[in-house]
């Protein structure tokens, strides 16, 4: 073994790291651009634009109902358990079946997450708005 040798498998090993990378990359791109692109950052920049034309003091109804959107909250669950897919993958790398399960099973419980925390969210705002219409009823 010399000092070529050596150099070569750093050489090749970090090659081989660095496809894997732009695979992962690009894996990501496809997978997560269409959620992100088409669900995700039209709410986030409507969520952006009306906190900044607000003033300062409580949450007014319309930007609080803007945070809470169940697609939003839905296509966020949804990245981060594919996110958590794609570590899954990196550090136990199954075979090719083995990755396409564990992506579709991430897709599955994001989606299913996500729809079970807008439900949850949407169950107590609803608790809390008929909590409050008897008072001002009430009051008034």
């Amino acid at each position: 073994m010399n000092l070529y040798t050596i150099a070569l498998f750093f050489h090749v090993s970090g090659a081989i790291g660095y496809f894997v990378g732009i695979g992962t990359w690009l894996f990501i791109l496809v997978l997560m651009f269409p959620s992100g692109a088409a669900l995700i950052e039209p709410r986030r920049r409507a969520i952006a634009r009306l906190a900044q034309e607000e003033p300062d003091g409580p949450l007014p109804q319309a930007l609080e109902r803007r945070t809470h959107d169940p697609i939003l909250l839905t296509a966020l669950q949804t990245v981060a358990a594919l996110l958590l897919g794609i570590v899954f993958l990196m550090t136990n790398k199954p075979a090719l079946i083995g990755s396409l399960i564990v992506m579709a099973v991430a897709l599955v419980l994001g989606l299913i997450s996500g729809v079970l925390v807008s439900r949850a969210t949407r169950t107590r705002e609803q608790g809390v708005s008929t909590q409050v219409d008897p008072m001002r009823k009430q009051a008034g």
